[in-house]
C-alpha cells in the first residue's frame, strides 16, 4: 500500500468542465498536460468524454498516452516539434502541432513533402508572453508557405494571455485579433483561441472559438481572475496520509534537527507517512493541513508531528491547494502537480 492516498473527484472535474462551457458559451479544450495537473491524464480524459471538444498537452509523449482515451477528439501539442521524427509521429496519429515560427513551419512542410505525410497545425502568435510565438510578418510568411503545401492543414491560430490586469489583456486581445485577420486571409476557417482559465473569466470578447481550461478544470482560479465571471468550482483532489508510529518524547532531537515545538503537556510525537518526496516541502511550514504541529523539517518519506494521534489514523494533508500555496510561497499549479508524486490515486465519480 502506498504511503499517500489521493482521492481524485472525477465527477467534480466533469461538472467543472460543463460549468465552464455554460459560462463561456464556446468550445472547450481541456488541458491535461503534466498528467492532468497531477490528477491522472487518462482518467480525466475519459471522464470528460462528451463534454470536452478537444484536449491539449505539453509534449508528444503526453499526446500518445491519451490518444485512446480521447476517442478521436483533437489533441493539441503546445510544445513545437524539434525534428522530423516528432512531426511524422504527430502526423501519423492525427495530433495537432503548434507552429510558433518560420523554422518550425519549414520543418513541418518539408517533412510532409519528403514523407508524403499529412499534418495538422495551429499557428502560435506572440502577444507579449515571449515564450513561443511569432509576430505578424513571420505569421504571414508561414501562412504563404502552408498555403502552397496541400499536405499541411492550418486548422487554428492561437496565443496566450499572460497578464493579470484587464488593460494588458485587452491589449493582447487587440494584437491577437490582428494576427487572426492575417491568418484568415489565407485560411478563412482557422479557429481562433486566446484564453486559458484566466482569460475565460474576462467575458465573451475573450472566448472566441474555443477556450483552453487547465487549472479551472481541477477546481481553482489563477491569480487575477474575475471571480464574478467564473463558475462555482469543486476541488478535484484531496490527499491523505496515515500515521505510521506514535511515541512519547523523552530526550534527543526530533527528526533531522534539535527538539522543536514538542507539546510540553503531552510530550507525544507521531509520524505521518508523507515527506518531501511526496510533494510536501521540506521546511517545517510545508503547507500541509495540520502543518502547525510539525516539529521539524519534513524528512524524505515522513513528517514528525507533535500531539497524540494513534497509529493507523488517516489524516488529510491537502484539501485546498490555494491555501497550501499561500503558506509555502508558491502557486496551486505546483502544489497539485507535486502532491500525487508517489500517491495511490483513488478515483470517484461523485
Amino acid at each position: 500500500m502506498k504511503k499517500v492516498r489521493a482521492e481524485i473527484h472525477l465527477g467534480s472535474i466533469r461538472n467543472n468542465a460543463k460549468a465552464w462551457k455554460t459560462v463561456t458559451k464556446t468550445k472547450l479544450c481541456a488541458v491535461v498536460k503534466a498528467d492532468a495537473y497531477g490528477h491522472g491524464a487518462e482518467e480525466v480524459v475519459c471522464a470528460l468524454s462528451g463534454v470536452a471538444d478537444a484536449f491539449a498537452v505539453a509534449i508528444l509523449d503526453e499526446a500518445v498516452s491519451i490518444k485512446t482515451a480521447a476517442c478521436g477528439k483533437d489533441i493539441l501539442i503546445f510544445t513545437p516539434p524539434l525534428d522530423e521524427k516528432q512531426v511524422l509521429r504527430a502526423a501519423k496519429d492525427g495530433f495537432v502541432l503548434s507552429v510558433p515560427d518560420l523554422w518550425t513551419a519549414k520543418l513541418v512542410a518539408h517533412t510532409c513533402e519528403r514523407e508524403n505525410a499529412r499534418a495538422r497545425v495551429h499557428l502560435k502568435v506572440n502577444t507579449g508572453m515571449n515564450r513561443y510565438g511569432m509576430g505578424l510578418s513571420e505569421l504571414g510568411k508561414c501562412c504563404k508557405l502552408f498555403l502552397n503545401n496541400p499536405l499541411v492543414d492550418v486548422d487554428g491560430v492561437y496565443s496566450h494571455i499572460y497578464a493579470e490586469t484587464l488593460s494588458t489583456a485587452n491589449r493582447q486581445r487587440e494584437d491577437f485579433m490582428k494576427a487572426v485577420g492575417v491568418c484568415r486571409k489565407y485560411f478563412p476557417n482557422a479557429a481562433a483561441h486566446l484564453s486559458a482559465t484566466y482569460g475565460a473569466t474576462l467575458g465573451k470578447n475573450f472566448a472566441l472559438d474555443m477556450v483552453r481550461i487547465g487549472i479551472g478544470l481541477y477546481g481553482y482560479l489563477p491569480d487575477g481572475a474575475n471571480k464574478r465571471n467564473a463558475p462555482v468550482l469543486k476541488k478535484g483532489m484531496t490527499v491523505y496520509a496515515s500515521v505510521a508510529a506514535s511515541r512519547k518524547y523523552t530526550r534527543g532531537g526530533a527528526g533531522y534537527g534539535e527538539r522543536a515545538n514538542v507539546n510540553e503537556r503531552t510530550k507525544r510525537l507521531y509520524v505521518v507517512r508523507a515527506g518531501y518526496a511526496d510533494g510536501f516541502l521540506r521546511k517545517a511550514q510545508n503547507g500541509a493541513v495540520g502543518e502547525e504541529d510539525n516539529v521539524n523539517n519534513a524528512c524524505m518519506d515522513v513528517t514528525l508531528r507533535t500531539g497524540n494521534c494513534r497509529r493507523g489514523t488517516e489524516i488529510a494533508l491537502l484539501t485546498d491547494a490555494d491555501e497550501t500555496a499561500k503558506k509555502t510561497g508558491t502557486i496551486s499549479y505546483e502544489v497539485l502537480c507535486a502532491a500525487t508524486r508517489r500517491a495511490e490515486r483513488i478515483y470517484d465519480y461523485e
